[in-house]
């Protein structure tokens, strides 16, 4: 049928850019907005599409796709295994990770990669950095599309080379749960596409979780074991299912 790759979008671009001299525009907001200088950030997203750093940054990437940056360079090598695919951005709360994605799409969209279709950039929050909400907003967006193209047939593919750890662990899990692949490009080396480990829920957990979302409590033996497992946590005098693990049951149509 094809494949899907849903990418995660860092600052490596911005990063490496700087370093190599390629960025002639905005260096003072370009090297604050990577320090985490919130002023910045907001100032890269003032620039928008059409800016002298914008261009800059597009050429720099089209012109050394392999290098220019941990995204760029996975989708190169991706590609060479697997031939043609579809692929989407997904970058999270910042305007220096929006930034990137745009450059990085806009560059693929010029064809430079043989078979490979843009389908666009999608945000995702990470809310402030919980692992629960981030989790969360990961199942709800890109684990919705890796699930719609795998009942397509699409066999589906997260690189997670680009992003921080914890974006990288946030969606590795999501890959799991949503039996797609987590990918890897290790720096100087080899490609490292991991393999599905599908995760499925046994009926009578999928029936005790959802009668907890509407307050009706299985067993104390099933809830011990639910704690265990952390698919139930406690919440003041009573017990809630972690949102991301609604977002999970609701996506795979379980409750």
């Amino acid at each position: 049928m094809g494949a899907y790759v849903a990418v995660i979008v860092g600052v490596s671009l911005l990063r490496n850019a700087l370093d190599r001299g390629a960025i002639k525009s905005h260096v003072d907001v370009v090297s604050k907005a990577l320090l985490g200088d919130s002023r910045a950030d907001a100032a890269l997203g003032m620039l928008g599409l059409g800016s002298g750093l914008f261009r800059e940054l597009v050429d720099y990437a089209c012109g050394d796709l392999a290098n220019c940056c941990a995204e760029l360079g996975s989708l190169v090598r991706l590609r060479e295994l697997v031939g043609g695919f579809d692929v989407e951005f997904f970058y999270t709360d910042t305007k220096t990770s929006w930034f990137c994605a745009m450059v990085i799409a806009n560059c693929v969209s010029k064809g430079v990669l043989s078979g490979v279709r843009v389908l666009g950039a999608t945000q995702v929050s990470l809310f402030g950095g919980d692992l629960e909400g981030g989790l969360s907003s990961f199942v709800d967006v890109m684990g919705r599309r890796l699930l719609n193209y795998s009942s397509r047939g699409f066999e589906t593919y997260v690189v997670i080379t680009g992003g921080t750890k914890l974006e990288a662990v946030l969606a590795s899990m999501v890959a799991w749960l949503m039996d797609a692949r987590p990918v890897y490009l290790v720096e100087g080396g080899s490609l490292i596409v991991l393999p599905r480990l599908p995760i499925t829920l046994r009926p009578e957990v999928a029936r005790a979780l959802c009668g907890i979302d509407v307050g009706i409590m299985p067993s104390a033996e099933m809830l011990s074991e639910l704690l265990r497992l952390g698919f139930v946590v406690r919440d003041g005098g009573g017990y809630r299912v972690p949102r991301w693990l609604r977002e999970l049951l609701g996506a795979r149509g379980l409750c």
